[in-house]
């Protein structure tokens, strides 16, 4: 028997996280001075926290930025290094949440493999440009990241009167021209890899609007392809601090508290799409947080 992929998948595992959860933060607390500048109230806190974001962003699929800069902000963390510690977390929270989608037949494997070359691409360039773009060409190029989030989520609020489209668990057989697709998963993952904004923003509302997917599987299958660039990303940034080009964030002490707390909610999240009343308004739960994932780039 496999073990693998029954913990990732049964829903009655979720008990397993939650236990090996609670065993961190008790073993933890006994060397938290020792390793992290934090006091225990506001270790739980941050990772109370981390678990309510984790949760939100694998239901809903938007980026963890809209969530956690502000409140790392609140916290005394740089903006800059509030970015990169929000992609650093994003890593544990989507890398097990999006093993359960696939473990759960949620992921469409062919879309995202297709897309994932192209995202790779997209974060790469972006991640090379950001050594030479100065920062006010980088609020030019974040205006309009900005202007494109907008109206994909008009279009995502119109698609609202439409039927949803069921979803099952046999492989997804209808004819989609994917190629078309490339554009907008290039572009997007290219503002990642410059500005650290996740490219669920545009991916989502492109799957359900242009490829018509449920909102649960273009929700999964964003994830999943996100968590492939945030990798690379991660290793793009490794090689260029290797080389000497970029130095570590500093604050990373934060990573005690958030990455425990995402995995767990990830794995919540995950499951909140089972319960009906969730799924029916999973798509409005997007709409609402990529609205203030604007307002929160515009300040």
């Amino acid at each position: 028997m496999k073990i693998l992929p029954l913990l990732f998948k049964m829903p009655k595992y979720l008990g397993f996280w939650i236990l090996a959860d609670t065993a961190y933060v008790f073993f933890l607390s006994f060397f938290l001075d020792a390793i992290a500048p934090l006091s225990f109230s506001k270790f739980i806190f941050v990772h109370f926290l981390a678990i309510g974001v984790g949760a939100m962003v694998m239901f809903t699929g938007l980026g963890a930025g809209v969530l956690w800069i502000p409140v790392l902000t609140f916290l005394d963390v740089r903006p800059s290094e509030a970015v990169a510690i929000s992609i650093f977390t994003q890593i544990a929270g989507k890398g097990t949440g999006s093993l359960t989608y696939f473990f759960n037949g949620m992921v469409d494997v062919k879309t995202a493999a297709s897309f994932i070359p192209m995202a790779l691409t997209g974060v790469t360039l972006g991640f090379l440009a950001s050594f030479y773009i100065s920062r006010e060409y980088e609020q030019l190029l974040l205006c309009i990241f900005v202007l494109i989030a907008a109206y994909l989520l008009i279009r995502t609020i119109q698609s609202l009167k439409t039927p949803v489209p069921v979803i099952d668990s046999s492989p997804v057989t209808r004819s989609v021209n994917r190629f078309k697709s490339y554009p907008v998963v290039i572009v997007s993952s290219f503002f990642t890899g410059l500005l650290s904004i996740g490219n669920t923003d545009w991916l989502i509302p492109h799957m359900t609007v242009k490829l018509k997917m449920p909102t649960s599987r273009a929700v999964a299958t964003s994830l999943l392809i996100m968590f492939a660039t945030i990798m690379f990303y991660l290793f793009l940034v490794f090689v260029s601090v290797r080389q000497g080009y970029a130095s570590w964030p500093h604050g990373t002490y934060l990573l005690y508290a958030t990455c425990s707390g995402v995995i767990v909610g990830g794995q919540i999240g995950t499951r909140l799409i089972r319960i009906p009343w969730f799924e029916r308004y999973q798509k409005h739960t997007f709409i609402v947080l990529l609205g203030l994932s604007i307002i929160h780039l515009l300040c």
